[in-house]
Parts: C-alpha cells; sequence; structure tokens
C-alpha cells in the first residue's frame, strides 16, 4: 500500500503488516501500539531535524525493520548538521521519557511508567554505536570532524563488534538461564544484519 503527501511517497510493506498483527496477537495491544507510536514519534524526531536542516525528504516506508527514511542524498549536509540528525530520535525518545516520568510522578497512572520505560529503551538502543543505528551513525559524522573516513569506518567496525559481542552472550545466557527466551538473541542478530547490510557511509 503506497500513497503520496505533498512529494513525499508514503508506503507500507506487507511484511510489517504481518508482524504488527503477529505482536498484536502475541503481547498485550496496549504495549505494542506505546511501543510502536514511540517508534513513529522517534522517527518524527529526525523527519523535523532534516526540515530544520533543509535536506528533502524522497519517501518514507514502514518495513519489516521499521521506518525507513529516504532522503534526497545530493543534498548537501556538514557533519554536524548529520550528527543532530542522527541523535534527533533518541533525544525525541528522551524527552518523551522525561515527560511520561513526571505525568507519573503526578498521576500515578501505569500507562505513563510503561511509555517512560518504552522510551527510555529505545533511546538507549537507538544510541549503542553500531552501524546503521543512531548511535552509530552520530559517532560516524564526530569521527569525521578530525579523521579520515578509512579510519572512521574501521573505528565504527570495532565498535560495533565490540557491542554486540556481550549481547550475544547476554542472548544465550538469558536463553539457558531462563524460560528459553530468545528475544535478546533476536535483537543482536538484526544488529548483526543491519551492520552487514547495505552500504557504508
Amino acid at each position: 500500500m503506497s500513497f503520496t503527501v505533498k512529494g513525499v511517497r508514503l508506503s507500507v510493506s506487507f511484511y510489517f503488516a504481518a508482524v504488527l498483527a503477529l505482536m498484536l496477537s502475541l503481547r498485550a495491544p496496549g504495549e505494542v501500539l506505546l511501543a510502536l507510536f514511540s517508534s513513529v514519534l522517534h522517527e518524527c524526531g529526525h523527519l523535523a531535524a532534516m526540515i530544520a536542516c533543509k535536506n528533502e525528504i524522497k519517501a518514507v516506508r514502514l518495513e519489516i525493520t521499521g521506518m525507513n527514511i529516504i532522503r534526497n542524498e545530493s543534498d548537501f549536509l556538514s557533519f554536524r548538521q548529520e550528527v543532530f540528525i542522527a541523535l534527533s530520535g533518541p533525544l525525541t525518545n528522551a524527552g518523551i521519557f522525561l515527560l511520561c516520568g513526571v505525568l507519573y510522578w503526578i498521576f500515578q497512572k501505569n500507562i505513563f511508567l510503561t511509555a517512560a520505560c518504552i522510551n527510555l529503551l529505545l533511546a538507549v538502543f537507538n544510541l549503542l554505536p553500531v552501524k546503521r543505528l543512531d548511535g552509530g551513525m552520530a559517532l560516524y559524522f564526530l569521527l569525521s570532524l578530525r579523521f579520515s573516513q578509512g579510519f572512521c569506518r574501521a573505528a565504527l567496525k570495532i565498535s560495533s563488534v565490540t557491542v554486540l559481542a556481550p549481547v550475544y552472550l547476554w542472548g544465550i545466557y538469558v536463553f539457558f538461564a531462563g524460560n528459553k527466551n530468545f528475544t535478546v538473541i533476536i535483537i543482536a542478530v538484526f544488529l548483526t544484519l543491519s551492520m552487514l547490510g547495505g552500504n557504508d557511509y
């Protein structure tokens, strides 16, 4: 399914809809919808930063791996602008975390506590210095202010492997020590595939 809004192509893949339906059937719908809404706000943070930097947005795709924003690569952006765009998503989640924390403190409603936890997890996860995550992109462009592309790519690969190794170990421990929960392993595999796929920056 796809349509165009003000020159921006919006599309939703079948696999995204299928995974969303599966998650809604396996988990509490309220938690899934909160996570989905928080993820959308995360991407809106990126979109707002791109608009502020005058970076043309060509398309937005909802895919199995999440929301994919297609930018006009011919628009020249400085390294600092790229860092700003990369960090805008996690910073949006961090802001929502603080807001929901205050609302929970005032109203003592569990929905605010759940929303705060979800947004904190999204912020921390996306700030990991792994290739294709916001933290990895921010690290690459920060290093690019002083070092060559070759050095920055090598540094990002080292940081990615350094982060992924303990995640795999933690996932294996959780699987065998707990109730055969393989969620952490799936996250580690997803991060690995994200790191291996696509072109370098």
